[in-house]
């Protein structure tokens, strides 16, 4: 067995195997998704089971590995094991755990106290945050903001993704998000995370004069205040300047600046006192929050003069203004005064102006004009010099909509039917506009009705119930069933009337029944029991009911007193299994229920935390580790075998073959095949069928990724970081800035030319590396840098250290006239402040990827770790790609021609390390 795969059997404590043979799949490279051969190892492991020792190596086909040899202690273990697992009875079903994993970007990103994660981004960036699950039922993902949902804040398409992605941050979308896991075991596991986003508006200026002073002109001897008003997250910081001077609290007796208490760190108001020559001058305020997140400072503008005036405008159309639909309506808005200039503006009392709107200048023209453009219009000017002037006219258009009707049986009984000998009232309502123009005309089939002392036609008042018209049939007759009518128009026409129609007749309902469908799974030789009930029908007299196997009918009959009909199965067989359908009739129709009695097995569900699922047994290929469980194992009969389809991702041929499964299935019991030669890195869609003696059940589909191994204890290790958590490289939080996670895809639209890839190392514009991106704010010589996971080494010689070799490959691009140096170090366990020099390089390698490879020989567990320093200017993009381990030395040819120079590094770290080796093993205790 590989060391992929012990790892996985260590995973399941107490799992008994066994073993046996089956096709192998292997995919062509030639044909993708092509099946050269087949080989495969089937496992499992039920709810209890004993501890066995794990094989070094896997299994050969036809052998079967059973390990007995066990000690007292041992024993003692697997018997604790069986008990408490077969009281459990639970297998490797597991409640949900979670925590929250955030890429994007982020301008800082903090651990506070009690939990508290804060992440901070600037507005109009993305947001990226991950919610990593683990339970088996694979767990049900939502994400929440603050304590509601989050679909109507951010893409719905998101809301129920492992990563919630929100493109163009706005400041309404920070807060508080959670993400909760649930797959019906224990309580659902929850983490949330704290978004804060950062922004800085365009500061605004506006003047005043003190109150009771304001006049069409400023004067001398006033007082003119002139307030500076930004909207930011954090607080912003203010500063003001007359011309080139710049103005502060004390330095001019006539000047004061000061923040209103009721809105202190929103507002900076800057009073000129006794207005004063020198004070009509251009002014400026700048608004800053620091450069935080890289927000550059904002300023405006304003010149103060003696002619500096509030606005004043005038509109000219009439108010209200009544249209038909269709018409086109122009309103025309002028300004009689202010300085400087006013600007014109139209705005809508509810929501935005119409799409078709047409503006120019102050006039505002919609053609076509509708329902849905009616309301009230305003002109607004506005020169920052005082209050906006304001100016409003509603436009009414001419409509009827929205007709509706309902019938009161009776006002005097408590009674829901209609019946001869009492009386009935039909209302009639529509929405009209304007309201006084509506107009109501009643008919019984076709022909016009009049008010009578039995036929009473009203009009409701506007106040208690607008638009309603009443029909009142007084002493029900048979000879009034029929259709009435109810007609609304418009005085003076040119609007569509709107009928409404009411069939008044004796009331009869038909049966309403439950279940309406259910399905029932039943295995072979088994009873089942079919209930049908009903809820209500009218007249209840004169109820019967039949049931039936799609034609056939089974039985008939009336019912009493009681309010369900049931038929049962003794023994299910081939030729029970159908859909049944239970008819119950009166009068008036009828209801039904349908049962589909079924033997199909229920679907497996996939075990998505299998530990170190993928392992690797030659260069180009892989091997991955199935496992799932049997939902409800023993609803139906024995499942004998799975059909097992595979296809490579974007392929359309799926190959398949049989498991077969021995013996009884329990609940909760892990099932594991092994499917080997996959080729790197493709993914793969897998779909598993379970079999019965029935027939097919439910199959299951899910995809399976080639991604490196998790801390694997090292044999081989591959990393192209496309997967989501990039392989569990993490950034170093001592550097100056981060490497980025990139595709050509991707990438923003503004990227630096003349610098870093235009794929990756394959070539695909799709596919992912890792860069450091140099343009400004950073500055040369500052540095990112990126740790690899820990590796740990399984020593050969328990008593003794190992010498195990690795080949450390990578393949890194190095273009730009900037580029600076990338470097390669080697940390051991223990050695958290010593860092080997591996590799290193400097200067333009041109537009391509290039191929390093060094021999680590290391001593214990160790980190590798990249660091990109920037060079001295923006067209110095670094990056790498395919970072490679693999157990033995690399080959001669790829150490002399790829990296004979760059690689000399490596080399001495093997002869540093040499001494060391050797005076562990001196004083290494012997056996």
């Amino acid at each position: 067995m590989s060391v992929g795969c012990a790892g996985l059997l260590r995973s399941a404590p107490g799992r008994r195997r066994t073993g046996t043979d089956g096709p192998r799949c292997l995919p062509g490279r030639a044909a993708p998704g092509h099946l050269r051969s087949a080989r495969a190892r089937v496992e499992r492991a039920p709810p209890a089971a004993g501890l066995g020792k794990v094989p070094l190596r896997p299994p050969r086909a036809g052998y079967v590995h059973v390990h007995v040899k066990m000690d007292l202690v041992y024993g003692l273990v697997w018997l604790l094991t069986v008990l408490l697992e077969g009281i459990s009875g639970q297998g490797v079903y597991a409640p949900p755990t979670v925590r929250i994993v955030h890429s994007g970007l982020a301008c800082n990103i903090e651990e506070e106290r009690y939990s508290e994660r804060v992440y901070t981004i600037r507005e109009g960036e993305t947001l990226e945050l991950t919610c990593l699950v683990t339970g088996h039922p694979r767990p049900q993902i939502r994400w929440t903001k603050t304590a509601g949902s989050a679909s109507d804040r951010f893409q719905d398409s998101s809301v129920f993704n492992e990563t919630l992605r929100i493109t163009n941050i706005q400041r309404h979308q920070g807060g508080r998000y959670y993400c909760k896991a649930e797959n019906g075991l224990g309580s659902p596991a929850i983490k949330s995370i704290r978004v804060d986003v950062y922004y800085l508006d365009d500061p605004v200026v506006t003047v005043h004069q003190s109150i009771g002073e304001a006049k069409e002109q400023f004067y001398y001897e006033r007082t003119v205040f002139l307030r500076c008003v930004a909207n930011s997250n954090p607080p912003v910081r203010y500063s003001w300047r007359r011309g080139q001077e710049v103005l502060l609290q004390g330095s001019d007796k006539g000047v004061e600046i000061y923040e209103p208490f009721f809105t202190q760190g929103e507002t900076k108001i800057l009073k000129l006192k006794n207005l004063r020559p020198q004070d009509y001058a251009n002014y400026s305020c700048t608004a800053s929050v620091r450069n935080v997140c890289n927000i550059p400072d904002k300023m405006v503008s304003f010149r103060l003069s003696n002619k500096t005036a509030s606005p004043s405008i005038k509109l000219l159309v009439d108010d209200p203004i009544v249209v038909n639909p269709g018409e086109a309506i122009t309103l025309v808005c002028v300004t009689t005064g202010g300085e400087p200039v006013p600007s014109l503006t139209w705005v809508r009392s509810f929501g935005t102006l119409p799409e078709k709107t047409v503006l120019n200048g102050g006039t505002l023209t919609i053609p076509a004009i509708t329902s849905e453009d009616a309301g009230t219009y305003s002109c607004i000017a506005n020169n920052n010099v005082g209050n906006p002037a304001k100016k409003s006219t509603n436009i009414v258009v001419r409509a009827l909509k929205k007709g509706r009707f309902w019938i009161t049986p009776d006002p005097y009984h408590k009674d829901d039917n209609i019946q001869i000998g009492r009386e009935v009232k039909i209302s009639c309502q529509v929405e009209a506009v304007p309201s006084e123009e509506l107009t109501f005309s009643w008919f019984k089939n076709g022909r016009p009705l009049r008010s009578s002392e039995r036929m009473v036609i009203t009009q409701t008042d506007p106040d208690v119930s607008p638009g309603t018209t009443n029909l009142d049939i007084i002493d029900l007759k048979f000879t009034d069933f029929g259709t009435y009518t109810c007609v609304a128009s418009l005085k003076g026409g040119g609007i569509s009337d709107i009928s409404i129609d009411v069939n008044i007749s004796s009331s009869t309902d038909p049966p309403a029944v439950e279940p309406a469908f259910l399905e029932i799974r039943q295995g072979q030789d088994r009873s089942v029991t079919m209930s049908c009930r009903v809820l209500r029908a009218y007249p209840i007299r004169v109820l019967t009911y039949e049931w039936r196997l799609g034609n056939k009918l089974l039985r008939t009959g009336q019912f009493d007193s009681q309010e369900y009909t049931e038929y049962p199965v003794k023994s299910l067989s081939n030729e029970n299994y159908g859909v049944y359908n239970c008819s119950i009739i009166n009068e008036a129709g009828a209801g039904r229920c349908s049962f589909l009695v079924t033997g199909k097995a229920y679907a497996p569900e996939f075990y998505y935390d299998t530990y170190n699922p993928v392992w690797q047994n030659r260069h180009r290929v892989y091997s991955y580790s199935l496992q799932w469980t049997q939902m409800n194992p023993e609803a139906v009969d024995r499942i004998v075998a799975y059909r097992l389809g595979i296809r490579q991702a974007g392929q359309q041929r799926w190959w398949e073959q049989e498991i077969k499964i021995n013996g009884n299935i329990q609940k909760g019991e892990l099932i594991t095949y092994n499917l080997t030669e996959l080729i790197k890195p493709e993914a793969y869609e897998v779909r598993l069928t379970p079999l019965t003696k029935f027939g097919e059940g439910d199959s299951t589909i899910r995809v399976i990724k080639y991604s490196a191994p998790v801390n694997p204890h090292l044999r081989e290790f591959h990393c192209g970081f496309e997967d989501g958590n990039i392989c569990l490289f993490t950034q170093d939080d001592t550097d100056n800035f981060d490497w980025t996670k990139q595709s050509t895809a991707t990438r923003n639209t503004k990227y630096t030319p003349n610098t870093g890839p235009n794929a990756d190392r394959s070539g695909s514009k799709e596919g992912f590396y890792m860069y450091i991106e140099t343009s400004r704010p950073r500055l040369e010589g500052e540095k990112a840098r990126l740790l690899s996971p820990v590796f740990s080494i399984a020593p050969k010689n328990p008593y003794g250290p190992t010498n195990t070799a690795y080949c450390f490959s990578f393949f890194y691009h190095m273009y730009g006239q900037h580029i600076g140096v990338l470097n390669v170090y080697l940390r051991l366990k223990g050695q958290t402040t010593i860092e080997n020099p591996l590799w290193s390089s400097s200067g333009n390698k041109g537009q391509r990827w290039n191929e390093a490879h060094v021999n680590i020989y290391p001593i214990t567990s160790f980190q590798l770790i990249f660091e990109g320093i920037r060079g001295p200017g923006i067209e110095g993009d670094i990056a790498i790609d395919d970072v490679s381990i693999a157990e033995g030395e690399c080959a001669k040819q790829d150490l002399t021609t790829k990296n004979s120079v760059d690689g000399a590094v490596g080399i001495l770290v093997h002869i540093w390390l040499f001494p060391v080796i050797v005076l562990i093993s001196i004083l290494s205790p012997r056996r």
